[in-house]
């Protein structure tokens, strides 16, 4: 049976392909933004891949965009199979170059956005999952939610709390049949080092203490995305592929890791002493920058 499908973040990366794909395959898909003026690029994937899907807008730091997204979706097809947190920005910026309101605006995106459009789609999840079974609440987050590095401690910080929330969310939901699953992505073109990334306003200033390491790192990247070497050579067509097979699952885990970067960084991080894991980390990012 197709399912009625509603993903967040739809103008570009992930979401964009993730929403194309499954139109494709013949699932009723929402996909939405908070800006439909950027629809157009997800308009010309699902051109090239064939099929439909209707869109919204929605802003995860909106309640009333959230609700009227809902609404709709009720009042159309009565039912919502699947949600797809996926919309959400990186942050970059040593933490002392990040203000408070550049920290909690990352975390209004990232985590309390989720929470808030979870929470809005959870009547009509369960009223799903009783009627027909199998609802999923598909929750992107990222190798930084796990292995965390410098520079990106504010993401990191939106994403292991999503990890602990989806983590508690999917023992609570077990008992009305709803899944709960985690997707890890590495660092792809479509994450932060592109349109969606964001850089804290006090990081550009020469007099910082980090600026040593920050332009380190940004030579690092720059080095990494001009080689086409981010996310080691990964394909962020493989995260929607993983998408459309968790949707179709009768039985999905808890965790997906994907790409071999992402996997490389969990297993050092899991049983590497920290003192070790840390020295590499550094040397891989900044070289031999010194304090």
């Amino acid at each position: 049976m197709m399912s009625v499908v509603l993903i967040t973040g739809c103008s570009s990366g992930f979401g964009m392909l993730s929403a194309a794909r499954l139109a494709a395959a013949g699932h009723t898909v929402y996909a939405s933004m908070r800006n439909l003026q950027k629809r157009e690029a997800l308009l010309e994937e699902v051109k090239r891949r064939g099929g439909e899907l209707k869109l919204l807008k929605l802003d995860v730091t909106d309640n009333a965009t959230i609700d009227d997204a809902m609404n709709t979706i009720e009042s159309e097809k009565g039912r919502l199979d699947i949600l797809i947190n996926n919309a959400g920005y990186g942050l970059g910026g040593f933490f002392e170059d990040v203000s408070e309101r550049e920290f909690r605006d990352q975390m209004e995106t990232n985590f309390f956005g989720v929470l808030e459009v979870t929470r809005r789609a959870l009547p009509l999840m369960r009223k799903s999952s009783a009627d027909y079974g199998g609802a999923k609440i598909i929750n992107i987050s990222s190798v930084q939610g796990r292995a965390p590095i410098p520079g990106l401690g504010a993401y990191a910080t939106s994403k292991w709390a999503m990890e602990g929330f989806s983590e508690a969310l999917y023992h609570e939901l077990a008992p009305f049949g709803i899944h709960v699953v985690i997707v890890e992505p590495g660092s792809y073109q479509t994450e932060i080092f592109t349109s969606n990334a964001h850089v804290a306003e006090q990081a550009e200033n020469a007099e910082s203490p980090y600026t040593r390491f920050a332009e380190a790192f940004r030579r690092k990247i720059d080095s990494m995305t001009k080689g086409g070497a981010v996310g080691m050579g990964d394909d962020p067509e493989v995260v929607s592929e993983l998408i459309e097979k968790i949707v179709e699952s009768r039985s999905p885990k808890l965790r997906y890791v994907v790409g071999k970067q992402a996997r490389l960084r969990i297993l050092l991080r899991a049983f590497l002493p920290t003192k070790h894991y840390s020295g590499l980390l550094r040397k891989a990012l900044f070289g031999s920058v010194e304090a």
